[in-house]
């Protein structure tokens, strides 16, 4: 138990300095947001790159965890975004909440997790998700939050737009860069090894900070229980029951099953709360977002119980 304090313990006591600092206006709105674009413009980004390019590519990619946790997640935000049409929300929030079924926060959370519990390799089973979340989650999202506008747009515009959209995204922009070094093309400068992983390292801390202090300020008496606790449900349940039952389906060996279960039981991404105030759900996106971390923390001490390798 105590090895699993240790790892828990850093990673959600970083969130609540970031709260206590917002709640005690350490920071300022706009300082935040200036955390936030060098967390999402630089650090992150060195983050897939240092992954990538550190190490070759036969030992990153995995594919019985790539697979299984695409089919995770798109069969998640498939559940999610269809639940949410069949209970008669709007068609924004019903793709949000396929966001929040089927996409966890692998950045700011899951991977300071693994990497504290499994060290280097981390980087490797990040750099997929980036992959499966940006392709096959985000890319979706955006053709469904376009379309739920009623704009009458065809379909060449709103495709165009989602890819304009995801293609821009430095997060993206900086996985062919490290292939290039992973698959052996460039040899990797000593520098850039450094630096990259200077700005990953720091960009780690940053996150976990932000995450707590854009919930300072937000309250759960206005949202409806019942839709909070169905996304609490599709993410901290349905996500990792169908990526422990696809990874063992597809032959997962002890460590890819825990790193798979462990990124699933991560709670939603910032993107959830920072799409549902840009499209006027501000309140039932945050207010679902501040639960799921909450209770986030049941699942992933129990995968660190049950999987955690020795």
């Amino acid at each position: 138990m105590t090895a699993i304090f240790n790892i828990i313990a850093p990673v959600f006591l970083m969130i609540v300095v970031g709260y206590a600092a917002m709640r005690r206006s350490l920071l300022m709105a706009g300082q935040l947001e200036g955390i936030g674009k060098f967390v999402l413009r630089i650090g992150m980004p060195m983050l897939v790159f240092n992954a990538l390019a550190t190490k070759p590519f036969a030992q990153t990619f995995k594919p019985e965890y790539f697979f299984a946790y695409s089919g995770a997640s798109v069969l998640s935000f498939v559940a999610g975004w269809q639940n949410s049409r069949l209970r008669g929300l709007h068609p924004t929030l019903a793709a949000l909440n396929g966001l929040g079924f089927g996409m966890s926060n692998s950045g700011f959370v899951g991977y300071p997790l693994l990497l504290m519990a499994l060290g280097s390799s981390a980087g490797g089973y990040y750099a997929m998700n980036v992959m499966t979340e940006n392709l096959l989650i985000c890319l979706p999202l955006f053709i469904l939050l376009d379309l739920s506008q009623g704009q009458h747009r065809s379909w060449g515009q709103v495709l165009r737009q989602a890819g304009k959209t995801l293609l821009t995204n430095p997060i993206i922009q900086a996985m062919p860069v490290g292939l290039v070094f992973s698959f052996g093309l460039l040899p990797l400068p000593v520098f850039a090894e450094r630096i990259s992983g200077m700005l990953a390292s720091s960009s780690m801390t940053l996150a976990l900070f932000m995450i707590g202090a854009s919930l300072c300020g937000i309250s759960l008496r206005d949202c409806k229980p019942a839709d909070m606790l169905l996304v609490a449900a599709g993410k901290l349940m349905l996500f990792p029951l169908l990526m422990f039952v696809l990874m063992n389906a597809l032959g997962a060996d002890k460590e890819t099953l825990f790193a798979g279960m462990l990124f699933a039981a991560a709670p939603i991404p910032s993107l959830y709360p920072l799409f549902g105030s840009m499209h006027g759900f501000a309140k039932e996106t945050s207010g679902t977002m501040l639960l799921v971390t909450l209770l986030s923390l049941i699942p992933i001490s129990l995968v660190l119980y049950v999987w955690q390798p020795v």
